[in-house]
């Protein structure tokens, strides 16, 4: 483990539930999928906990710092994390997101937590969620856009098993309704939705270009075929895995068991 402070934690998966008061094992995976291990876990603790470092394991400290938790009772959306479960009878992955302010890490065995530093950062490139929250002038502050992130990426990722049609090129399946709805959890202390929704929008695929607000992709006045060739590139079924092959054998072994 010293190593450890050397990553940058993006997704977590638990294994190992003993009893009803420990968890015995962490499986920690970073994006370049290195696979660490913390030890006797308190399973009092939530996937966000606030008490002090020098209470915890040191291992777990940090990861325990992800997103943000302004309120730490649910009601802002800030600390929104992606949470997938596989079902190896079904062979069938479930994703949606969790409050991980309130999220206790016995109650996610054998699953798989994708954070916003998991979708895109600084060393392998930012997510076009990212990009689009940036240039639509989404974040003003800062302190809401991860969970918001993470919300939309939810959603993203949920419309990809609806059935065809098939959406325009460089769009998602979700409709404009439906990418706003993605962030109704989400509370912003300025109070700049405008914008956001505009972000969220331009997933959508039937979404009206003249209608997207203020932004740094094009000028006023420019054609459809300039601003769709200004938007970040969205990909679907892009490079996040939100649910690693490795647990799948774990969670496979262990159904056998």
């Amino acid at each position: 483990m010293a190593n450890y402070l050397n990553f940058d934690i993006y997704d977590l998966q638990l294994t190992n539930l003993i009893g009803n008061s420990q968890l015995r094992q962490l499986l920690i995976s970073t994006a370049n999928w290195s696979i660490l291990v913390v030890e006797d876990i308190d399973c009092s603790l939530e996937l966000q906990d606030r008490r002090q470092p020098r209470m915890m394991n040191p291992d777990l400290a940090r990861m325990m710092n992800i997103d943000r938790y302004p309120t730490t009772q649910g009601g802002c959306g800030a600390c929104v994390v992606l949470l997938s479960k596989y079902n190896p009878v079904l062979d069938q992955v479930d994703d949606f997101t969790v409050s991980s302010c309130l999220t206790l890490l016995c109650s996610i065995n054998g699953c798989s937590i994708t954070t916003t530093e998991g979708i895109g950062n600084t060393r392998d490139g930012f997510h076009p969620i990212h990009e689009r929250f940036s240039g639509f002038h989404a974040s003003q502050c800062g302190f809401c856009t991860p969970g918001m992130c993470m919300s939309l990426f939810s959603a993203l990722v949920n419309a990809e098993k609806i059935p065809p049609p098939e959406p325009p090129l460089g769009f998602s399946k979700l409709t404009v309704s439906k990418a706003e709805k993605a962030i109704v959890g989400n509370l912003c202390r300025y109070t700049g939705y405008h914008p956001m929704a505009n972000a969220c929008k331009s997933f959508g695929a039937d979404v009206d270009m003249e209608d997207l607000g203020l932004n740094s992709f094009w000028r006023k006045g420019d054609s459809k075929d300039v601003k769709l060739s200004s938007l970040p590139s969205y990909k679907r079924n892009g490079d996040v895995c939100t649910f690693p092959q490795f647990l799948k054998s774990e969670n496979r072994n262990f159904k056998d068991f």
